[in-house]
C-alpha cells in the first residue's frame, strides 16, 4: 500500500534565540537555529536564471528556477541536452504560474528540438504537478520511480473526506487537540490542488543512466524525504543533481508516513546523510531549492550533527515520563501555525519517535488510543 508523507518539506537556518535542538516553524518552513553550527552553505558565484530563460552550468547542463505559491517561494529545475533532444528534471506545481514559465520556455530557449524525456525526481507537489501536462504538450515520455508514481495515484485516488479521515486519525494518536482533529477533517485537498494526473510512467532504477551530450549521469535512488528520490550525478565532471535531499540553506522535512508510522524514515535519511558525507569537496551540487554549493559531504555532516541533537532532546524531555507526539513538538518547535504547519510538525516529531523506537531508546505503548513514547530499560 502507498505510504502517506508530507507533500513538500523544507527547513532553513535561523539566528533567533532558541534552545540548539529547537527549531521555528514559519509559513511551513522548518527553520533551524544555526546557534552551535552554522547550517547554511555559502552559494557559487553562479547567478540563478531569471524567468524564461535558462542559466548554462555546463556544456551540456542548464538551470531554470520557477514560481511557487508558498512561502517557500521557487523551486529550481534542470534540463539536460541530450542525444535526441531535452531533458527535462522536474516540472513545477500545476498553477498558472508554471504553465506561464513553460509557455515561455518552450516558444523561447527549448523552440526547434525536441523533449527527449521528462523526469521526475519525486511526487512532492513541486517536482510533479506539472509532469502530467507538460507530458500531454511535448509528447514526451515521463520517468520516476515506480513506488513515487503510485503514490501520486493514490494520493489523487483518496483526496476528500478519505483523506481527511486518515490524517484525523493520525492526529488523534498523536493526542492533538479537538480543534486540530477538526481542521484535518476539512484538510482533504492539499495534494490535488497541486499536482495533474498523469499517464504511468517509465519507471527507473539504479540499474539506468541517463546520457547527455556531455557525459554519463549514475542513477541514485534515496529514501527519507520521500519514498525513493531520484538523485543524478556525473561523477567524472563532478555534477550531482540532488533533488530536495541535499540542499544548501534548507533541510528536507522527514516525515512519518501516515499510513505506516512505524516505518524509519528518519533512520533512511541518515543512511543517505552517511554515505555522501564523503563526497569530493569541489564536486558541485545542484539541489532543488536556492543554490549551488560545493563541500556537500560537509553539509551532510552538519545535517546529521542537527538531527542527533533532536533525538537527544526528545530524549531527555522523556527522562520525566511518557511522552507524545504532541508534546515532542513542544520540544522540537518554537511555535507551529495552522493546519499546513502542524501536518509538517506532527510528521517530524513523530518520525523522530519512531527512529528512537528503531534504534533501542525509547518503546512505543497504545494507551487509550493515544501513542506514548518512553525510555527503553
Amino acid at each position: 500500500m502507498p505510504r502517506f508523507s508530507i507533500l513538500c518539506g523544507i527547513a532553513m537556518p535561523f539566528t533567533i534565540a532558541l534552545p540548539a535542538h529547537q527549531t521555528a516553524w514559519v509559513s511551513g518552513l522548518n527553520i533551524f537555529n544555526g546557534k552551535n553550527r552554522d547550517l547554511t552553505m555559502l552559494p557559487s558565484e553562479i547567478t540563478p536564471p531569471e524567468k524564461g530563460t535558462m542559466r548554462q552550468l555546463a556544456d551540456d547542463l542548464y538551470w531554470l528556477r520557477f514560481d511557487l505559491p508558498f512561502r517557500l517561494n521557487h523551486i529550481n529545475l534542470y534540463v539536460l541536452d541530450g542525444e535526441d533532444g531535452w531533458i527535462i528534471l522536474d516540472c513545477g506545481v500545476h498553477d498558472p504560474a508554471t504553465v506561464a514559465h513553460w509557455d515561455a520556455l518552450l516558444d523561447g530557449p527549448l523552440a526547434g528540438r525536441p523533449i527527449e524525456r521528462i523526469i521526475v525526481s519525486h511526487h512532492h507537489v513541486d517536482h510533479a504537478g506539472y509532469a502530467g501536462p507538460l507530458a500531454e504538450r511535448t509528447g514526451a515520455p515521463v520517468w520516476m520511480t515506480e513506488s513515487e508514481y503510485r503514490y501520486i495515484v493514490r494520493m489523487l485516488a483518496i483526496a476528500g473526506p478519505e483523506f481527511g479521515e486518515l490524517l484525523e486519525g493520525a492526529y488523534r494518536r498523536y493526542a492533538l487537540t479537538e480543534e486540530v482533529l477538526a481542521m484535518a477533517r476539512q484538510d482533504h485537498d492539499r495534494f490535488p490542488r497541486f499536482v495533474a494526473p498523469m499517464a504511468e510512467p517509465n519507471f527507473m532504477t539504479e540499474d539506468h543512466s541517463v546520457r547527455s551530450r556531455g557525459g554519463e549521469w549514475r542513477v541514485r535512488i534515496d529514501r527519507g524525504h520521500s519514498m525513493a528520490q531520484i538523485g543524478l550525478l556525473d561523477d567524472a565532471r563532478g555534477l550531482y543533481l540532488a533533488g530536495d535531499y541535499l540542499l544548501p540553506r534548507i533541510s528536507p522535512n522527514i516525515s512519518a508516513d501516515l499510513s505506516d508510522p512505524d516505518d524509519d524514515r528518519l533512520g533512511a535519511y541518515l543512511d543517505y546523510l552517511e554515505e555522501v558525507s564523503d563526497l569530493p569537496g569541489e564536486m558541485l551540487i545542484l539541489p532543488g531549492h536556492d543554490w549551488p554549493f560545493t563541500n556537500g559531504g560537509e553539509r551532510a555532516r552538519v545535517l546529521i550533527d542537527h538531527h542527533h541533537m533532536r533525538l537527544d532532546a526528545l530524549t531527555e524531555a522523556a527522562r520525566n515520563g511518557p511522552v507524545t507526539v504532541a508534546s515532542s513538538m513542544e520540544v522540537l518547535f518554537s511555535r507551529v501555525f495552522g493546519s499546513h504547519e502542524i501536518f509538517f510538525a506532527a510528521g517530524e516529531a513523530r518520525a523522530h519517535l519512531t527512529h528512537l523506537v528503531a534504534t533501542g531508546r525509547m518503546v512505543m505503548t497504545l494507551d487509550d488510543g493515544i501513542e506514548r513514547f518512553s525510555l527503553a530499560d
